[in-house]
């Protein structure tokens, strides 16, 4: 924990490009379970992509976490839009590991690792850290709220009638959750 600490520093309103990485590694979380499962048989391939599940994971709560925690501001909001089925778009990328790629292969490891090089340039360049199953699963849902001056995607456990009187913490550039 004083690791994730000295990673996040004071936890400036705008998360930091690692910060966002790994928020990035913990939303492929469960391919990565199924990816060791395909590969059951290769211990350090295994064990590579269960510690990539650990930490992206501690991560990822961490922040959400320490969000949670952090004083809000209040926004007048025109309008809410449920986007939690947002969530199933980004499930696309889990049929990567039927279609057959090998990863004792050089190249099939080399296109896998381009493929997420591009996902996650996308990913981290868009501020889309909201787009995580991982959330989902714990009952997180996704949220477009606009005010007189901007949308934000917000991520919250409230239903969409109690934020309209929450506080919103924004951590990242049009990004933020209820306080």
């Amino acid at each position: 924990m004083i690791l994730l600490w000295l990673l996040l520093g004071k936890y400036d309103k705008m998360i930091r490009t690692y910060i966002k990485i790994f928020l990035f590694l913990s939303s492929y979380s469960p391919l990565f379970i199924i990816l060791a499962i395909k590969s059951y048989q290769y211990f350090y391939l295994v064990l590579s992509f269960v510690g990539l599940v650990v930490i992206s994971n501690i991560v990822l709560f961490f922040v959400l976490f320490k969000s949670k925690k952090m004083s809000g501001d209040y926004y007048k909001i025109n309008k809410i839009e449920d986007k939690s089925s947002q969530f199933l778009e980004y499930i696309i990328a889990y049929i990567i590991p039927f279609l057959g790629f090998n990863l004792l292969q050089i190249t099939d490891v080399l296109i896998l690792g381009i493929l997420f090089f591009m996902i996650a340039s996308i990913y981290i360049n868009s501020d889309l850290i909201y787009m995580n199953p991982v959330m989902n699963l714990f009952k997180y849902k996704l949220y477009k709220v606009t005010t007189d001056s901007k949308e934000y995607m917000i991520i919250s456990k409230e239903d969409i009638e109690k934020i309209k009187n929450k506080k919103i913490f924004i951590f990242s550039n049009g990004v933020g959750r209820t306080c």
